[in-house]
């Protein structure tokens, strides 16, 4: 009886505000934010905003994904926080769904520019077109003012650091698998040569990670190669 107590003050406690994980695991973060105008039309039916697309069955599978091919340590149930949160400062990766309809307060962005500033990483994916790429680019134009985004070539490590992921070949999400967009990888890099920010644009990762019995041309095995790759990457750089 005292065990069974003891195991559930443990949970309790590290389900508390500013409970900091450990420094040997990983938790997945989702970033919920405010979106701009368009972003409030744009729910597909789904009955919530873009930031929370996919949850949490997509973090659920992430993490027996990663439980089952990987080494890496999962800490604790997947989170949800603002940028304005001060414990996104406890976690070394992020991830943000729909950032073409985002929209940021001044304290999220001195927070995301703080944050990737001190060696975080985020991950954003779930956007498409030109008007969605406008919106996301505009939003990191606040984070780094002149710094333009660099499409990753299929011959970067981040390609093969874990997995052998080829991004030409590599079906896309978006629509079913069936998008009139050419997916692109486009990073952030900052002046020591690191990613700081990955967006996955004309691609879905969150949709594989859903719905693993769809696998629609391999395309639900691949996000996870994918998302693992960029995991493992963002943790060793």
């Amino acid at each position: 009886m005292k065990r069974l107590l003891l195991i559930i003050i443990l949970l309790l406690v590290a389900e508390m505000p500013g409970y900091a994980q450990g420094d040997h695991g990983f938790r997945f973060i989702r970033v919920e934010y405010e979106v701009d105008g368009g972003g409030g039309r744009f729910e597909r039916g789904r009955g919530g905003p873009g930031w929370a697309h996919d949850y949490p069955t997509a973090e659920q599978n992430f993490y027996e994904a990663l439980n089952r091919t990987s080494k890496v340590f999962v800490e604790g149930p997947p989170l949800i926080l603002k940028l304005s949160d001060e414990r996104i400062f406890e976690y070394p990766v992020l991830y943000m769904s729909e950032p073409g309809f985002w929209s940021m307060s001044d304290e999220d962005e001195e927070n995301l520019r703080e944050y990737l500033n001190r060696g975080g990483f985020i991950l954003f994916d779930d956007f498409r077109g030109d008007y969605q790429w406008m919106v996301f680019y505009e939003q990191m134009q606040r984070i780094f003012p002149g710094r333009e985004p660099v499409e990753l070539p299929p011959d970067h490590p981040i390609w093969s650091i874990y997995y052998d992921v080829d991004p030409v070949e590599a079906p896309s999400l978006v629509s079913g698998g069936f998008s009139k967009f050419e997916d692109r990888y486009m990073a952030y890099v900052d002046d020591e040569g690191r990613i700081v920010a990955l967006a996955c644009h004309n691609q879905d990762l969150g949709d594989g990670w859903e719905w693993p019995d769809r696998n629609l041309e391999n395309a639900s095995t691949i996000s996870f190669q994918m998302g693992i790759n960029f995991l493992v990457y963002a943790l060793t750089h």
